[in-house]
């Protein structure tokens, strides 16, 4: 039977998050599973190909290295913030309530956004391949609820569990795409070549680069999932920022390596192999059938797994997120519940599978029960919200460093202003005007969800302003002295009345078990 999280200590009221019952291996696999690394590059890789043509593992290089400026920002707050709201905390304590509630806002909509995608998604792709392989035809949104059924059972139970079987399915896939990607190499003969790294072999030119790089850090999103784990994490301070950096590296790497097995195997820089590339309905399942046709069963059933994993990290993502603000009444606190036995966010993880199937049948009903139907579609809404937080983290950083004896020109100033400059251009092409219906709506449904967050923040203002003060206050027991040391100094421009104090010792009824790795 999987492990489960330890039982809240009798007679605790208000149970919290089970805490220090996971490692640094479990934080990884959350931030790298969210990343969909299998899925970012069946979908985004074959759509920045249209426009970088032979320059496309270069668009994806460049796309990784404008991502460390990003995850710079979430590493330099893990370091000294720990909570479930990730954003929600860090923007409350750098920036002040609005953002805060806002970044929580718009961060907790977006993952919600895109479980609902996911759902579809995972119900067409597994129909697909029923159909295609045993010719069972099982209807998509049986198979989508069967899917994010077992994914809420995880959730429910067992955070460990969870992250566990995320990183079995991650490592297993990854690994599977690798392979193929290093046969198509090895096989690939003039097909390598070091002009994919030369803007000037794409059709375009720079321009198409660029065009393309929007697609390759649209699959870094998700990357700071980790940070969400804070309050459930041993030594958060260190493992929560080294996963965010594993995270981000060890699947910035696999994007680079593996897109260029793709162009290489394609023979992108002959005018014959781009048009073969734009030309497939399923470039990764022609890459396999081409020089490992033994390798086409697994690449499909790996990028099964990729959606699945896919889920399980955004459901659990998305639900600590829901569950900070509900636990400090800024959403229904009935939504902060944690299961007395299992030590989880149960209500939030209820409401949240709840709400995502009930959307996704609506809208699939609309827009389409395909693959991307449904999901490209919520993954542009939620993209555009993410990029936003993105950026307020980024400035918030600057803001909360500011001052401290601790602030870096480099990681607290250079860093952000670089990590914001880089994300403008993707949320332009992501949110402009003029794209065809329905993601031409795209823009305005963020601009509804962020007009009614206000009118929220507004009646919270009016009146229960004292929830609004209590903002971001939650976190591991070990980061509140520097919090509150921190809003100190902020208020009387004064340094820190005293050196950050180690951890505090936990009760023996939350060290973590004997099976916890």
């Amino acid at each position: 039977m999987a492990a489960t999280e330890p039982a809240a200590p009798a007679g605790e009221q208000n149970p919290r998050l089970a805490r220090n019952i996971l490692s640094l291996p479990n934080c990884l696999a959350l931030s790298a599973a969210l990343m969909a690394p299998v899925l970012a590059v069946i979908l985004n890789a074959p759509a920045g190909g249209a426009d970088a043509g032979a320059a496309l593992p270069l668009a994806f290089l460049i796309a990784f290295i404008a991502a460390l400026f990003v995850a710079n920002s979430v590493v330099e707050f893990a370091r000294k913030l720990s909570s479930a709201g990730s954003f929600y905390t860090f923007l409350s304590q750098s920036l002040g309530t609005l953002y805060g509630f806002f970044s929580g806002w718009l961060y907790a909509g977006a993952y919600v956004v895109l479980m609902i995608g996911l759902v579809t998604a995972n119900g067409a792709f597994l129909h697909t391949y029923l159909l295609s392989t045993f010719s069972w035809d099982v209807a998509w949104w049986i198979l989508g609820i069967l899917l994010v059924a077992i994914a809420m059972t995880f959730s429910v139970r067992s955070i460990r569990t969870s992250v566990r079987l995320d990183l079995i399915l991650l490592a297993a896939e990854m690994f599977i795409f690798s392979l193929l990607a290093v046969i198509a190499i090895a096989r690939a003969g003039h097909g390598n070549s070091l002009t994919y790294f030369n803007p000037s072999s794409g059709p375009s030119g720079f321009s198409g680069v660029a065009l393309a790089v929007v697609f390759g850090l649209l699959s870094f999103i998700g990357f700071e999932a980790a940070a969400t784990l804070g309050e459930e994490t041993a030594k958060p301070k260190r493992n929560v920022p080294l996963a965010v950096w594993g995270a981000v590296i060890g699947v910035g790497v696999f994007f680079v390596f593996v897109v260029y097995g793709l162009a290489a195997g394609f023979h992108l820089n002959t005018a014959a192999g781009l048009k073969a590339f734009l030309a497939s309905p399923a470039q990764f399942t022609t890459l396999a059938q081409t020089y490992a046709p033994w390798l086409k069963q697994p690449v499909d059933l790996a990028a099964i797994a990729g959606l699945f994993s896919c889920m399980l990290a955004v459901l659990n993502t998305t639900v600590r997120v829901v569950y900070a603000m509900a636990r400090e009444h800024i959403i229904h606190g009935s939504l902060s519940a944690v299961h007395p036995r299992f030590r989880s966010p149960y209500v939030a993880i209820y409401a949240v599978v709840g709400f995502a199937v009930v959307a996704g049948i609506i809208l699939s009903a609309w827009l389409g029960s395909g693959l991307t139907a449904v999901y490209g579609w919520t993954g542009s809404i939620g993209t555009i919200a993410v990029i936003l937080v993105y950026g307020l983290a980024n400035i918030g950083l600057i803001k909360f460093y500011w001052g401290q004896p601790d602030f870096s020109v480099l990681k607290h100033l250079i860093a952000p202003v670089i990590g914001t400059a880089v994300l403008l251009y993707p949320l332009y092409e992501v949110a402009k005007p003029g794209q065809t219906y329905p993601y031409n709506i795209v823009a305005y449904i963020v601009l509804a969800w962020i007009i009614i967050g206000y009118g929220l923040y507004a009646y919270l203002q009016r009146r229960a302003p004292e929830k609004l003060a209590a903002l971001g206050a939650t976190m591991a027991t070990d980061e509140i002295d520097f919090a509150e040391q921190h809003e100190l100094s902020l208020s009387s421009g004064s340094e820190f009345p005293a050196p950050e104090r180690p951890a505090q010792e936990l009760p023996t009824s939350e060290l973590p078990g004997p099976d916890a790795t």
